[in-house]
């Protein structure tokens, strides 16, 4: 026991004497913070965002971190072009001011980018100037996967649905616009052969993230490392009367029940096609609606998500609305994963995401994206 305690006490003397616990000071440095992405085979669609850190001290609101006055530049490394963004407000920029001239609209429509290339974002504000690179994948493919039979938590056995994941292939940009302003006749127009999925309620439906898959969809993961997948409902703005609630009907046809989405009490204008769901199960996963002025339920347009493997199963998750969804399926640059295998949410306030910008924060990365049209119909 003595021999045990003369060791404790030295090897603790050691330990003591070897950590310096003396407190250094570290002086803080403002930085430029900025965030941009590029799509293959496009023109710029994102607006590039810059603002500036704050030190724990500064008494400023979020809205006030904006930068507007900074010059922001994209530079195709293999041809030295040179595209120059306007600032259009609360710390965005985009290639195209408010009310651009017909030569700009040309420039900007012409610097399509190419995959394989890459590209550098020079931000300058001051006397400072940040810039990060990306190169950008040089394909992606999607292909439907066979799922085989799903088991529900009560023995049910029901098969997976296998859908087109390339409606959309050769389609240019005005056509996806034209898509964007009214799907119902783009479909009927051209012909196009979307598949419909049925969202149904319960547990074997509703429950987890690994419940029973509408679909599933599969892709070369091996040289993937993140893939981003946006559903973006595009029938999530109509409007109409608040839907009769069945039971009541049935109990009564003449009660006049009805959903009371923003429980005023009066059957008026709401989103009908947002997918409602108040079940405890429902808010743990995809928390509470958010509403409008006035108290009109909507959720968040596209959904946004990032996967690693494949095939990958489509469930419940993905959707918010009914009716047409563009699945877009964003294969990323490795900037992108670095970024997001840090902490950019900011659950560790120690630990600070990867950014790819010499100088300062932010992340700029790019992405080869494949899109298709699916439907997601009501049950019954």
């Amino acid at each position: 026991m003595k021999i045990f305690l003369c060791t404790f006490t030295i090897l603790t003397i050691f330990v003591f004497q070897s950590c310096d616990f003396n407190e250094t000071e570290l002086n803080y440095n403002e930085q430029l913070v900025v965030f941009a992405s590029i799509t293959a085979g496009l023109p710029i669609l994102d607006t590039v965002l810059v603002s500036r850190t704050a030190s724990v001290n500064e008494d400023v609101i979020t809205n006030d971190l904006w930068i507007n006055d900074a010059v922001v530049k994209l530079i195709n490394d293999s041809t030295n072009e040179i595209l120059s963004f306007n600032n259009v407000g609360n710390g965005q920029y985009f290639p195209l001011p408010e009310t651009p001239s017909n030569e700009q609209v040309t420039t900007y429509l012409n610097f399509v980018i190419q995959p394989d290339y890459r590209y550098r974002l020079v931000v300058t504000h001051e006397n400072d100037s940040i810039m990060a690179m990306t190169t950008v994948p040089d394909s992606f493919k999607l292909n439907s996967a066979d799922l085989g039979d799903y088991e529900c938590p009560d023995g049910e056995v029901i098969p997976t649905k296998m859908v087109n994941v390339n409606n959309l292939e050769g389609y240019s940009i005005e056509h996806l616009s034209q898509l964007l302003l009214d799907p119902q006749d783009f479909v009927i127009e051209n012909n196009i052969d979307v598949d419909s999925v049925v969202y149904r309620f319960g547990d074997c439906f509703t429950k987890s993230f690994a419940s029973y898959p509408f679909f599933g969809v599969d892709f070369d993961s091996d040289n993937f490392q993140t893939i981003k997948i946006l559903s973006f409902a595009l029938e999530a703005n109509v409007r109409g009367l608040e839907p009769l609630d069945s039971l009541s009907t049935i109990l009564d046809p003449d009660s006049g029940g009805f959903v009371d989405y923003n429980y005023n009490g009066i059957r008026d204008s709401v989103f009908v096609n947002l997918i409602y769901d108040n079940t405890l199960g429902f808010r743990i996963w995809k928390g509470s609606y958010l509403r409008d002025e006035n108290s009109v339920p909507y959720r968040i347009n596209p959904w946004q998500w990032n996967i690693e493997t494949s095939p990958t199963p489509v469930m419940w998750l993905y959707f918010n609305y009914y009716g047409y969804q563009l699945m877009t399926f964003r294969a990323t640059s490795q900037s992108y994963f670095d970024y997001f295998s840090g902490d950019p949410v900011g659950q560790n306030i120690y630990l600070l995401p990867d950014s790819n910008f010499d100088g300062g924060l932010g992340v700029f990365y790019s992405n080869y994206s494949s899109s298709f049209l699916v439907y997601v119909k009501r049950d019954g």
